[in-house]
């Protein structure tokens, strides 16, 4: 060695003043070869391991924290750093199933996760981990919740929005007997002055033999039904149930002015319009007109009420799953009468506001059986009805964006847009061989739209899963109110249970066609594996004293 170790400093002179010189042994050598492996001090000799030259200690224990960091560790400790919260990674046929980031991801994830075990949360957490793998089902947890709150926060309007379920007791069954009514699949949502939460339920499919029909509520803001009297104070439907409706798909309040009350308007599938006055109790529900077209197909999907007090309806014209026609039913009710506006840019219409200019946006899903990738995004039509002779209709956002199926929009006091949207391609897949595979299966959630922005932007402001098949929502001000009626049905498959039956829950899975596999056997392969990790998932992680039932085609 060249040089003497500088630790000798460090020693009393009696030990190394007659220290002898190279190449003889020497305590000052023999300290150089620890200092070298402590400092990395150089000497001429290089320390190998492995093909790589070894880093000097000091160095490593300056970076000890970082080992146990698992977006720094390096990626050899991955496997041991998660054995310390109890996380195997997949792996098929000794091959790994995730990459690097994806085990960075979920040892990172995994002590928050645990604090949540047993909670909805901490279930769709873990399952998020698992599916953001290469196919990344669709997973969403149907546990009963059908009205939810979003309360954006007015200070930071694009963060994360806390998501809470305001209605989750539905109606309570002994066998096929109905004991007490209540809230089943709720389609669609209005508010009154008073903060009611009008909610029309589109009840259980015909096929079904329970004693439970659609209906119409109204809610308390708090969640609470409206009671009947004493001595049975059970949950207590508003009146136009008595005008033999089918299937409730939209609801509008009409403001109270000059002595008229305020007024609930009521549409069913078949077009029958009805209303039902304040203060709604003990007050007969009328029918009102028929904004169905004879000798035309109306499927309304949408209905909201203008400046003038009139009520529009946004019409599908065509049956779910077939070519739609769109249109806008404008109804003077002060005759009443009906009129029809076609719309030729809207392609799938799902949703329908009216702004504060008296011009219209819809909700557009776009092509439901795209040619390519650039047809999976929906977008916002502005309707401008300025000159009633010629509707004018704009699109308002880019062709790349977030939004796939918009099924709801509203306004809240800051002015801000605010779009929900159910994240499915086709949203209709009635008829299709395989309806759990689609274009597109992207997690519901509730965005906000900037359009003032040179380019309009789209944030998404709730996590993934908390919603399963959301078709309508509402404001009363500061919260946004979803309805979210589960899982759609789907032929000789039971996804309503959780409704009508206590401590069950879907587990709905859905999968992206693009993303998996084109050679069919290894795109079965890929559904069964990702099918079986979701169902360990769920029966090892969901709350003890409840069923599971998981909702799915492979």
């Amino acid at each position: 060695m060249a040089q003497k170790s500088s630790y000798l400093q460090y020693l009393p002179p009696v030990l190394w003043r007659d220290d002898p010189q190279d190449p003889e042994f020497s305590l000052g050598g023999l300290l150089r070869i620890f200092e070298k492996l402590l400092t990395g001090v150089p000497d001429g000799a290089v320390i190998r391991h492995g093909g790589h030259t070894h880093p000097p200690i000091g160095e490593q224990i300056d970076r000890l924290d970082r080992l146990f960091d698992p977006w720094q560790t390096p990626a050899p400790f991955l496997p041991y750093l998660a054995s310390w919260v109890a996380l195997e990674f997949p792996t098929l046929q000794g091959e790994p199933l995730w990459d690097e980031y994806q085990q960075r991801r979920a040892i990172a994830a995994m002590v928050r996760i645990y604090r949540r075990r047993g909670l909805r949360g901490g279930l769709n957490d873990y399952l998020d981990l698992y599916s953001s793998a290469a196919i990344r089902p669709r997973i969403a947890l149907d546990d009963g919740s059908r009205v939810l709150t979003v309360t954006p926060d007015p200070v930071a309007p694009t963060a994360p929005a806390p998501v809470a379920a305001l209605v989750s007791q539905g109606p309570v069954l002994q066998g096929t007997a109905l004991w007490a009514e209540g809230v089943v699949r709720p389609w669609t949502a209005a508010v009154g002055a008073d903060g009611s939460v009008f909610l029309g339920d589109i009840g259980v499919p015909a096929g079904v033999a329970l004693p439970i029909r659609n209906r119409v509520w109204r809610i308390s803001p708090a969640g609470h039904y409206d009671l009947g009297p004493p001595p049975k104070a059970t949950p207590r439907p508003l009146a136009v149930d008595t005008l033999a409706l089918s299937q409730v798909c939209a609801v509008a309040v009409r403001p109270a002015r000059s002595g008229r009350p305020e007024t609930l308007y009521v549409l069913d599938r078949p077009g029958k319009l009805s209303a039902v006055a304040a203060p709604y109790v003990g007050v007969p529900a009328v029918a009102v007109t028929s904004v169905a077209a004879s000798g035309t197909v109306s499927w309304p999907v949408a209905m909201t009420v203008d400046g003038n007090g009139n009520l529009l309806v946004l019409d599908r014209g065509a049956a779910q799953g077939f070519p739609s026609a769109p249109t806008v039913i404008t109804v003077d009710l002060a005759g009443p009468t009906v009129s029809r506006t076609a719309l030729h840019t809207v392609v799938e219409p799902l949703s329908l506001l009216v702004r504060p200019d008296g011009s219209l946006l819809v909700g557009d899903g776009g092509p439901q059986d795209p040619a390519d990738a650039g047809q999976y995004p929906g977008n916002l039509v502005l309707v401008d009805r300025s000159n009633p002779a010629s509707w004018t209709e704009t699109p308002l956002l880019p062709a790349a964006n977030p939004l796939t199926a918009p099924t709801g929009l509203a306004l809240l006091p800051d002015g801000g847009l605010y779009v929900l949207d159910a994240g499915l391609k086709p949203i209709w897949p009635a008829g299709q061989t395989a309806p759990f595979v689609l274009s597109v299966a992207e997690p519901a959630a509730v965005h906000r739209v900037d359009l003032g922005a040179t380019v309009p932007t789209v944030v998404r402001v709730t996590e993934p899963g908390r919603f399963v098949y959301p078709t309508g929502m509402a404001t009363d001000g500061h919260r946004l109110l979803v309805c979210d009626p589960g899982q759609h049905e789907v032929p000789h498959l039971d996804t309503f249970w959780p409704r009508v039956r206590p401590y069950r829950f879907d587990a709905v899975i859905h999968f992206a066609d693009p993303r998996l596999p084109s050679d069919p056997t290894e795109r079965q392969l890929a559904l069964n594996r990702a099918y079986g990790d979701i169902r360990t998932i769920v029966e090892q992680e969901r709350p003890a004293h409840t069923l599971v039932n998981l909702i799915t085609e492979i």
